[in-house]
Formats: structure tokens, C-alpha cells, sequence
């Protein structure tokens, strides 16, 4: 299973994502695949346009934690959803963990 948290942190912001979705073998699976398209996009958002402002860590094979500062709420926020989307349609693949920040577009 594919966990995704968003929290605070120091630095402002917090997504981690650990795991696999087990959803296909690796290299076939289509949850999997969407999650690192979600992932990517963010970095490559945050790399080309928002330089200084995060930091992201990959920690271990299907461990990612990316900080931001608070000017890159919005960006997380939409990372968030589409994650929130991911756990919706595949809830025995995707869970999605909020800590103790307040997504106020979160259903």
C-alpha cells in the first residue's frame, strides 16, 4: 500500500510517500504509476519555479519526503487532492494521512 502524508514541519510543509500499491506486479501497475506522475509533477513544479523553496529527500527505494516552505501550500495542496483522488477510487492500494494540518478543499 501506498502511504501519503501531509503534514507541517519545520520548514513549513511536509509530503511523504512510502510504498507500493500492490495493485499489479511493479513495472505494470497503473496506481503505482499515477502516484509517482504526482510526484514528479510537483518536483518538477517546484524545481523549475520554485527554486530555494523545497527540499526533497528520497530516503529509500519507495520513500520520498518533499519540505516546502508556506509560500508552496497550494502546490502540495493540489498533490494532496490528487492523492486524496488516488485513495478514493483505490482504497486498498492508496491511504491518504492529513497530521494535523487543515485542508480546507478536502471533501
Amino acid at each position: 500500500m501506498i502511504v501519503a502524508d501531509f503534514s507541517k514541519s519545520a520548514k513549513g510543509f511536509r509530503m511523504r510517500i512510502k510504498g507500493h500499491a500492490g495493485y499489479d506486479e511493479e513495472g505494470r501497475d497503473i496506481v503505482c504509476a499515477a502516484a509517482s506522475s504526482l510526484v514528479y509533477a510537483l518536483c518538477g513544479y517546484l524545481l523549475n519555479f520554485k527554486k530555494g523553496s523545497f527540499s526533497v529527500n528520497e530516503l529509500e527505494k519507495g520513500l520520498v519526503e518533499i519540505d516546502c516552505t508556506l509560500d508552496c501550500e497550494d502546490y502540495l495542496q493540489l498533490a494532496c487532492l490528487g492523492f486524496y483522488q488516488l485513495a478514493r477510487d483505490y482504497p486498498n492500494h492508496v491511504c491518504v494521512r492529513y497530521g494535523a494540518w487543515n485542508w480546507k478543499m478536502m471533501p
